[in-house]
């Protein structure tokens, strides 16, 4: 189920992009600015993970998903 959490917390974000939990903490606060600006409500220390995922990595990345067809 973590790979269809809606929310990530700092210490997600850290692991994510290998940085300190201080630096997460300000990446989260940076994207969170960004979602109010768009008129998103927030929560402090966690980011929507749709949104981590298009700001760093350019969407969610399906790849290893398997095909089910």
């Amino acid at each position: 189920m973590d790979s269809e959490k809606r929310m990530l917390t700092a210490k997600e974000v850290a692991e994510r992009l290998g940085v300190s939990r201080t630096t997460a903490y300000c990446v989260i606060r940076d994207l969170n600015a960004d979602m109010q600006r768009k008129g998103c409500k927030t929560l402090a220390g966690r980011v929507s993970n749709v949104y981590f995922e298009e700001a760093f990595f350019g969407g969610v990345d399906r790849s290893e998903e398997k095909d089910v067809r």
